[in-house]
C-alpha cells in the first residue's frame, strides 16, 4: 500500500530517470533470483519495479539477469503514462502472490493484461481465475 505522499514522489521519480532513448523505456521486463520478478524500463540505468513495495530499482543490480519479456506491449510512451496512473489507482490493494503480484501489475500497465503466467502454470492456478484478476482490468 502507498500513501498519497509516496505516490507523488515516486511519480516525480519515474518522470525523472525516464529516457526515451533507452532500449528499456517504457518495456515490460523480467528478472530472476528465486522466482522471476517484473517491472517497467525507465532508462538503461533504472526500472520501475511492481513488487510489493514498488520502487526504482537500479539496473546494474540486475544487468546479468534482465530481459524483455517477448509480449505485445503498448507502445512505451502510453505504459510510461499507465505506470503513473497506476500507482494511485492501485495504491491501496495488497499484494499476494496468486492474486496480485508483480506479474499481474506489470503485465497490467502494459499489455492491459492483468495475468500472471507464474500462477496460471502452477498447480494452484485454479485457486486464482487461472493467474487472471478481472478485478484489477475493471477498476484500472
Amino acid at each position: 500500500m502507498l500513501t498519497q505522499n509516496q505516490v507523488i514522489q515516486l511519480t516525480q521519480a519515474i518522470k525523472d530517470q525516464s529516457n526515451t532513448n533507452s532500449k528499456f523505456y517504457g518495456r515490460l521486463l523480467e528478472w530472476s533470483d528465486i522466482t522471476n520478478h517484473y517491472g517497467i524500463g525507465l532508462s538503461d540505468e533504472y526500472l520501475f519495479s511492481t513488487g510489493e513495495f514498488p520502487d526504482l530499482l537500479p539496473m546494474f543490480k540486475y544487468q546479468d539477469k534482465l530481459k524483455l519479456t517477448p509480449t505485445k506491449a503498448l507502445k512505451p510512451n502510453l505504459v510510461i503514462e499507465r505506470l503513473i496512473y497506476a500507482l494511485d489507482c492501485f495504491k491501496d490493494w495488497h499484494y499476494g502472490l496468486l492474486g496480485w503480484n508483480c506479474e499481474h501489475y506489470a503485465r497490467l500497465v502494459a499489455t492491459n493484461e492483468a495475468l500472471s503466467y507464474q500462477v496460471k502454470l502452477s498447480p494452484l492456478a485454479f485457486l486464482n481465475n487461472g493467474g487472471y484478476n478481472p478485478d484489477a482490468v475493471r477498476v484500472f
